[in-house]
């Protein structure tokens, strides 16, 4: 993938972090967006470069039109090109229906619907204007097909997006193929307690959760199969196979 352009959003931190450091390792330039967290984008950036990857950092609030419809551009502006986007950033906090404020709703469906759209739509642009081909990566969530009540506007953004996979897919080919990663539980969720998260990532069919590699695999995996678009591939070690009523996070029987 050297020469390669790769732009991940909320990359700073988490599963984000992850990503571009495994993308960089496969060859790729990295752009590193963030909002809120710069200096832990620019340890990111700092730790590919010293290992003789090419990354560079980002602002953007995605919840703002100026700063949606800014990222991109800056991006092609500062390396060139822009090959691939990875849908990451996404807002996460908890409600049900009876905590459910018109607030709270908004600011999810803009961060976890609204906003991969309309990057979806400039990386589009940009391809078409540099004459090449170019993939998209949506990283969902395993609740798409793992039901339950908890973070219900969280929940709801995620279900847009990839509900739109194959609309989307079919809106931005032959230029773009489109995809989603759906993770289960990768890193401490929520509320988690330590102890209580290794319980719960080892509560599965395979007797294992989600690792970051696997979702740099499966990442690349869609980035470099070129026959592929369309799809969502979940990676949750068979959780979604186990129907709970409740989050993963906030599962009775996974307290230590």
């Amino acid at each position: 993938m050297t020469g390669k352009v790769v732009l991940v959003t909320g990359a700073a931190r988490r599963v984000g972090a992850g990503l571009a450091k495994g993308l960089a390792a496969a060859g790729w330039t990295v752009a590193i967006h963030h909002r809120g967290g710069a200096e832990d984008a620019q340890a990111v950036a700092a730790g590919i470069r010293d290992a003789g990857g090419q990354a560079e950092t980002f602002y953007a609030d995605l919840a703002e039109v100026a700063g949606r419809e800014g990222l991109i551009p800056a991006v092609v502006a500062r390396f060139g090109r822009i090959d691939a986007l990875i849908n990451n950033a996404s807002m996460f906090a908890y409600d049900n229906l009876e905590t459910l404020t018109d607030a709270l709703w908004e600011a999810h469906i803009a961060a976890n619907l609204t906003a991969p759209v309309f990057l979806v739509r400039d990386f589009v642009r940009a391809v078409k204007q540099q004459g090449g081909q170019g993939a998209v990566v949506n990283i969902l969530d395993h609740k798409l097909v793992a039901a339950n009540p908890d973070f219900l506007s969280y929940t709801a953004g995620k279900a847009g997006l990839g509900g739109l996979t194959q609309a989307l897919a079919l809106a931005v080919a032959p230029e773009v193929r489109l995809n989603g990663v759906s993770p289960g539980l990768v890193l401490r969720s929520g509320e988690q307690t330590d102890a209580d998260y290794d319980k719960a990532w080892v509560d599965t069919p395979l007797g294992r959760g989600t690792s970051l590699d696997d979702i740099v695999a499966s990442v690349r995996f869609l980035l470099e199969t070129k026959g592929i678009t369309g799809q969502v591939i979940t990676v949750d070690g068979g959780e979604s196979l186990k129907p709970r009523g409740r989050d993963i996070s906030l599962d009775p029987a996974l307290k230590d």
